[in-house]
């Protein structure tokens, strides 16, 4: 019984992914077809397509209150996660640190991580774990309402897997995607926790270059 429910949470996390991937697929397809006359310097709407970002207030690493705001005017590397995710987190930070140590100190991004797992990864965790990467990073997390409404506007999938690990130790099954947003904090690109550090700084690039 314990498989075939673990069985379903792989599949439901697997599905939420695919469908993720195929909506930031059209998004971006319709992104690039959907561009104004150069006169106007906008970019048409996307009618009937979710946004990805949004609101947040958050405690950061060292207790203080963030929100949205204070990220404004900086392109931002976005990443949702866990601090006792055994691989796929650890993974996508650390080849966002090394896209950030390529990019070097001229070029700002402020990398984000931001916890779905606010009971075990609180502020003092969460200072602790930010050891392990960039110097820039900032770590959220905060209250569950608070949390939970972080990943509903990033659309993001999380979910704990089983109880069997106990109430400490359990593992959360998630999709794993690094958001690039711009200065305003709408979304440009998205990478796979996998996708090279090289890969990610020849996107960056291209977006500080031109924009989008």
């Amino acid at each position: 019984m314990e498989r075939r429910r673990r069985n379903l949470w792989t599949v439901g996390a697997i599905s939420f992914s695919l469908l993720l991937f195929g909506i930031l697929g059209i998004i971006q397809a319709q992104k690039s077809s959907h561009t104004v006359a150069l006169s106007k310097e906008i970019e048409a709407p996307l009618e009937g397509l979710p946004t990805i970002g949004g609101p947040f207030r958050l405690v950061d690493q060292y207790g203080v209150v963030r929100t949205e705001a204070d990220f404004k005017g900086k392109p931002m590397l976005v990443y949702f996660g866990y601090t006792y995710c055994p691989d796929i987190c650890p993974t996508a930070l650390y080849n966002m640190t090394n896209a950030l140590n390529q990019l070097g100190g001229g070029q700002k991004i402020q990398p984000v991580f931001i916890s779905f797992d606010p009971k075990r990864d609180t502020v003092d965790h969460l200072k602790t774990y930010a050891q392990n990467f960039h110097k820039d990073f900032v770590l959220l997390t905060g209250s569950t309402e608070e949390v939970n409404q972080a990943v509903k506007n990033y659309l993001v999938y999380a979910a704990r897997t089983s109880k069997d690990r106990g109430e400490e130790h359990y593992l959360m099954a998630h999709s794993s995607l690094i958001y690039l947003m711009d200065r305003n904090g709408k979304f440009v690109a998205h990478f796979d926790h996998t996708t090279p550090p090289e890969e990610m700084v020849k996107r960056i690039n291209h977006y500080l270059k031109t924009g989008k």
